[in-house]
């Protein structure tokens, strides 16, 4: 192939065109326009090559989306604020922020919303914020923020304060209005760290307890913050290691009985973890670290797993016929299929749908509306009972159980710890069992640990219970022992 003609070789052959006779002013004039030309055309694509690489500039130090400073120039300027105060004294304070729920806000209106929500977020950071003060978005829902110059550590917690109220005022995306929160978390140089990698992963771990905390707030980083955050990663890590062997988990049951029949309903199923070195672990302990990671779908897929298989195991052992009851995470809910999952369950241990119940949460109902109503009318067509767990809690509307094939509600424990002796408990449990019975659902109340409650249930129309009044968790071989024990009649209602 030959190689394109240059410019001074067109020119060249161009003038070697133009007769001889011709005029030189006119040669002339043709040599000077084409110098000109060549030099427009030089200068168009040097401004071309700058902008090229001023675009690959600005994208090695921007986020797109947002056009706030990426983590690379983040970190740039945290440097240089770092090198300033030991310089000349001061504060440099990192703050990490965490958009709560921005996941559901994705999963229910799609990432158009979810991107000009971050934008919007983005404009009101920068807008309560001095211009002397860097905020950055280093990926997904995450920014951070560094203050330079600071006196006073408390003064980080005023401008927090500010983030927390311009996040909170309702962002209004496309026709809606969207509602969200943020965690923040807070270090400070020289107090928490002298390098950024210090003060960004203190600021960090702090965000994480402003979450546990709730949400919507800030929290300090500490030194006993440290200590805790090292001992979670730990545990975390021996969970996998658990989850991976098998051989450290195990389930026990808390019967769910009708006092008035005096006859055992069901029992729920609860994960418990024998750990070699801390001895027994209660959920309290370990599922909170498990729903922060990617450890909550399978512990939750075998905890199913093995309810399914001792409620077989006891049916073949005799016991009759009722319902054992799993707790679906949001997690499992939201990232996995839950339905298949518990059709492959309920085909591993040969288990009748009907003898199985999903518990989901009040919280999971609201919020994931749409994607509840349709895993639960799959498993209600499946024969699968559904019923929420923790109700009174999470405010739901009364059209969610109007329209979802839902056969129980659950007193929350809270409400029903001294019915029997506060009003508010007793005027809440009253009125959950009058909603339970204008929409024909059973209603059962939890945490039941005096005898005293269980008359004030049952004087406002709940026989049905659970809680340490009656049992403790068993484990899977004082079940049926116990069902024999307690049972006075060998009635079952299959819905």
């Amino acid at each position: 192939m030959s190689e394109a003609p240059s410019f001074s070789g067109v020119m060249c052959r161009w003038i070697g065109d133009v007769p001889l006779e011709a005029d030189p002013m006119l040669i002339f004039a043709i040599v000077g326009s084409m110098l000109l030309v060549g030099a427009v055309v030089l200068a168009a694509v040097a401004i071309r090559r700058k902008r090229a690489d001023a675009r690959l500039g600005y994208l090695a130090q921007y986020d797109q989306l947002t056009g706030l400073i990426n983590r690379t120039l983040f970190h740039d300027r945290l440097n240089g604020a770092l090198t300033r105060a030991r310089r000349d004294g001061g504060l440099v304070t990192v703050m990490f922020l965490d958009i709560d729920g921005f996941k559901g806000i994705n999963d229910r209106f799609g990432h158009a919303v979810g991107d000009e929500l971050l934008r919007q977020v983005a404009a009101r950071l920068v807008s309560v914020l001095r211009e002397s003060d860097s905020v950055a978005r280093i990926g997904g829902d995450e920014f951070t923020v560094v203050l330079e110059g600071g006196k006073r550590v408390e003064d980080a917690g005023q401008v927090a304060s500010k983030i927390l109220r311009a996040i909170g005022t309702p962002f209004l995306v496309g026709d809606r209005e969207l509602a969200v929160t943020t965690s923040i978390g807070i270090a400070v140089y020289p107090v928490d760290g002298n390098t950024a990698e210090d003060l960004v992963k203190g600021a960090d771990t702090a965000m994480y307890q402003a979450k546990a905390a709730g949400r919507n707030t800030y929290q300090y980083f500490t030194r006993a913050l440290r200590d805790r955050t090292a001992d979670r990663l730990e545990l975390l890590d021996e969970l996998r290691a658990a989850l991976e062997s098998g051989d450290q988990l195990r389930v026990e049951y808390q019967p769910k009985v009708d006092a008035r029949r005096g006859v055992v309903i069901g029992l729920e199923a609860f994960i418990r973890w024998d750990h070699p070195e801390r001895g027994l672990l209660m959920p309290g302990t370990f599922i909170p670290l498990a729903e922060e990671s990617d450890l909550i779908v399978p512990m939750s897929e075998w905890l199913l797993d093995e309810a399914c298989l001792d409620m077989r195991r006891w049916l073949d052992e005799g016991m009759r016929p009722m319902r054992v009851a799993v707790n679906a995470s949001e997690r499992l809910f939201r990232d996995s299929n839950l339905v298949e999952s518990i059709a492959v369950a309920l085909a591993a241990a040969d288990l009748d749908p009907r003898h199985l119940e999903i518990e989901v949460t009040e919280r999971m109902i609201t919020q994931e509306a749409e994607r509840a109503s349709r895993a639960i009318e799959r498993l209600a067509d499946m024969g699968v009972r559904v019923s929420i767990d923790d109700f009174g809690t999470g405010y739901s509307s009364l059209r969610h159980l109007q329209s979802l094939p839902v056969r129980a509600l659950k007193i929350d424990d809270s409400f029903v710890r001294d019915v029997d002796r506060r009003d508010e408990a007793r005027s809440i449990a009253c009125a959950i069992i009058a909603i339970a019975k204008s929409f024909s659902l059973e209603v059962i109340a939890e945490g039941v640990e005096t005898a005293e409650e269980l008359e004030a249930l049952r004087d406002i129309g709940c026989d049905r219970v659970q809680g340490y009044l009656v049992a403790r968790p068993l484990r899977p071989q004082d079940v049926l022992e116990f069902v024999d024990d307690y049972d006075r009649t060998l009635s079952f209602r299959p819905d």
